[in-house]
């Protein structure tokens, strides 16, 4: 059994494999590249303020996960109601849809067409299509009008690309309806199970939803951890397909650590690329390729204590800059001061694009118009703002996905004391609750020999993977000699 492991990163899945190690008295140090834990799931401090990265609720049915949590947070664990909407045609609308509501707001025109096409849907007037991209997918299930006005317009507008240019890879996992008749069952209580992104309810510290990644930070250098801030990783040495030794930047110094058993949670593309000597250069041309969607956040505090009763607001419509909305005093009142509020407004862009490049003053100015559209806020409200941006939010889920993902893997596949698990570092979109259970089992399985084939089953829903066909699954690869260029 190894007695010291290294972590790449401090979010979810780093933490929470780092609390179940400890637990046994293995050492464990924590490479955390940012100046706080989190990750994704950091939160940020300001003026008596508390912002998230977005919305980071915590649902899950694993009871184990409920029971670490609650001993963990206590009392500052809350249970809070869920509300969202989506703002469409100067309509809100309850999300997730209810399509009477649906067919009674929107002009009749397209009402009208809604209809017809859920009958459409309903004769196989789509079946021809194929499910390789996101739109057929959608129109396949909702018809051509949902899509038109919904799906496809917030699908671009947060990728940044033409939903025909999407993995349906991704719709698997994000859209938990099948299809508009199992949206008009429950609409007519004909159908009572109900997917966890339709729950009434979630989780959600007083202060918070970094909280929980402060307390796991907490207890780790209670016990047998130490958590390195501003440690970004430069280098993985591999000799004989082990990990030797991993090289950081802190401050101005390089360092360099090595133990037993290294788990990663960094971007995936980045630690293939990050392997010395280098890996054949098939994997270092799709690591290359493999992307992410960035979010450029806009925290705005303001003089108002009520603003709406949704917790967020989706916002479709590629006129307004934002996607979605955060009403931070409806995740918790613990979060604004009293008789206060603020709003997360949240932006999608690519690295180094103009709105990635725009000076604050500029993109909040544009916001401030949109919200004022919207009818949500006054600029007179306002007390202050500030931005905050991540360059690794959304794997990217090009149609070629699941080929990107099945060659990235082999590489990992090849590496006999690691592991890699969360959202960047299976290059998956996984939820938050995903991410702690993969970091509880990953301890599990550098403990106890829990399978990685089933850690990495997490999540994939109705995606196929044949993790034997990947080469990632326990035991060596058969093509690890072919990773190493040269």
């Amino acid at each position: 059994m190894p007695k010291h492991v290294v972590i790449l990163g401090a979010g979810p899945a780093g933490l929470s494999s780092a609390l179940g190690l400890i637990r046994e008295g293995i050492d464990v140090d924590i490479l955390e590249m940012d100046s706080q834990v989190g990750g994704l799931c950091r939160s940020t401090h300001k003026d008596g303020y508390i912002f998230d990265l977005g919305g980071h609720r915590l649902i899950t049915k694993d009871a184990l996960l409920l029971v670490q949590l609650e001993e963990l947070m206590g009392t500052e664990l809350l249970v809070r109601p869920r509300k969202s909407a989506i703002r469409l045609k100067d309509k809100f609308f309850n999300y997730p849809l209810e399509i009477f509501e649906v067919l009674r707001k929107l002009p009749p025109a397209i009402s009208f067409k809604s209809t017809v096409d859920f009958f459409l849907t309903r004769i196989g007037a789509y079946s021809k299509l194929s499910d390789t991209s996101f739109e057929n997918w959608v129109i396949k299930r909702f018809g051509k009008t949902m899509y038109d006005i919904y799906f496809g317009p917030y699908s671009e507008k947060l990728w940044g690309m033409p939903p025909s240019k999407i993995s349906s890879k991704w719709a698997t996992q994000r859209v938990s309806l099948n299809n508009f008749t199992d949206v008009l069952l429950r609409a007519l209580g004909k159908k009572k199970d109900m997917p966890k992104t339709y729950a009434a309810s979630f989780l959600y510290p007083k202060r918070g939803i970094g909280q929980i990644f402060e307390r796991m930070a907490e207890e780790t250098e209670k016990g047998n951890g130490r958590v390195h801030l501003n440690a970004k990783v430069t280098k993985v040495i591999l000799k004989n397909n082990f990990i030797e030794r991993i090289f950081y930047r802190q401050g101005d110094e390089v360092k360099d650590i090595s133990g037993d058993f290294v788990i990663s949670t960094i971007p995936l593309p980045e630690f293939i690329l990050s392997i010395e000597p280098k890996v054949a250069d098939k994997y270092l041309s799709l690591a290359q390729t493999m992307s992410f969607r960035c979010i450029k956040f806009i925290h705005i505090m303001l003089d108002k204590e009520r603003i709406t009763d949704n917790t967020w607001i989706y916002v479709p419509e590629a006129k307004y800059i934002f996607f979605r909305i955060q009403d931070r005093r409806n995740w918790s009142p613990t979060t604004v001061p009293e008789k206060k509020n603020a709003l997360t407004l949240e932006i999608a862009c690519n690295k180094n694009d103009a709105i990635w490049m725009a000076p604050d003053k500029e993109i909040f100015e544009r916001c401030i118009r949109d919200l004022e559209e919207l009818n949500i806020i006054r600029r007179s409200e306002v007390i202050g703002y500030f931005s905050e941006k991540i360059e690794h939010a959304y794997p990217i889920y090009s149609l070629d996905y699941r080929e990107k993902t099945k060659v990235a893997y082999e590489v990992i596949a090849g590496v006999n004391d690691f592991i890699s698990i969360g959202r960047q570092g299976l290059f998956r979109y996984n939820n938050m609750d995903h991410s702690l259970k993969m970091g509880n089992l990953a301890a599990k399985h550098i403990l106890h020999g829990f399978p990685r084939q089933k850690i990495f089953e997490i999540a994939t829903e109705n995606i196929i993977f044949d993790w034997q066909d990947t080469g990632y699954h326990d035991g060596e690869s058969k093509d690890a000699k072919v990773i190493i260029n040269g």
